[in-house]
């Protein structure tokens, strides 16, 4: 059972290397060329998103993991304030003092907790600019469609996708793992438990 995992925004590959260590069998293609099938699909936040994507336009997969996945927005007006806001974002990422910048980004509440080393060669202006929240189509009215079984991962400290994982679960009729003492980044603030559940 070979594991496709897409990282999220700000991350690279080497974010995954804690999986192969504890012995599963994965592979890190760029976010932007999701092999077209496969075992299965792990996707977290900005990989989760991607990774619906995928599979609503035909990806065939045995199984998706979604980690701190969002739905999308289906308001138009909060699309564009979002898009607006991503946009914002993006200006200070290319324009502003990285380490700066981190600061503030890791800031928000959500992304509360220890955070992972970063530098200016992890970002990619896509990740904002082309497949934000506001930018991508939202799936809730698709999930359905889902056929294959899904695994929905949120931290209980991360509020938002708490409610996404339980939202995305039901409409899809998959299942949910809320993880204790863990926010937004899920795999690295509790890789235990998230190794435990990885296991089929």
């Amino acid at each position: 059972m070979v594991i496709t995992c897409l990282h999220g925004f700000l991350g690279n590959p080497r974010d995954w290397d804690f999986l192969r260590d504890a012995g599963f069998d994965i592979e890190t293609p760029p976010i932007d060329a999701i092999p077209p099938c496969g075992d299965v699909l792990l996707g977290y936040s900005l990989g989760g998103r991607l990774a619906l994507q995928a599979l609503l336009n035909g990806a065939n997969y045995q199984r998706a993991i979604l980690v701190s996945t969002g739905l999308g927005i289906e308001d138009e007006d909060a699309r564009a304030a979002r898009r607006a806001s991503d946009a914002a974002w993006a200006q200070r990422f290319e324009s502003e003092d990285f380490d700066s910048v981190m600061r503030d980004w890791n800031a928000q509440p959500v992304l509360a907790g220890p955070a992972l080393a970063r530098t200016r060669d992890d970002y990619d202006p896509r990740a904002l600019r082309e497949w934000s929240s506001g930018t991508l189509p939202a799936v809730a009215s698709r999930l359905h469609e889902l056929t294959i079984p899904t695994l929905w991962i949120a931290g209980a400290r991360d509020s938002k996708y708490v409610a996404e994982a339980h939202r995305g679960a039901s409409l899809a009729h998959g299942r949910v793992a809320i993880v204790d003492h863990a926010g937004h980044r899920v795999p690295w603030e509790a890789s235990g438990e998230f190794l435990k559940l990885l296991k089929p």
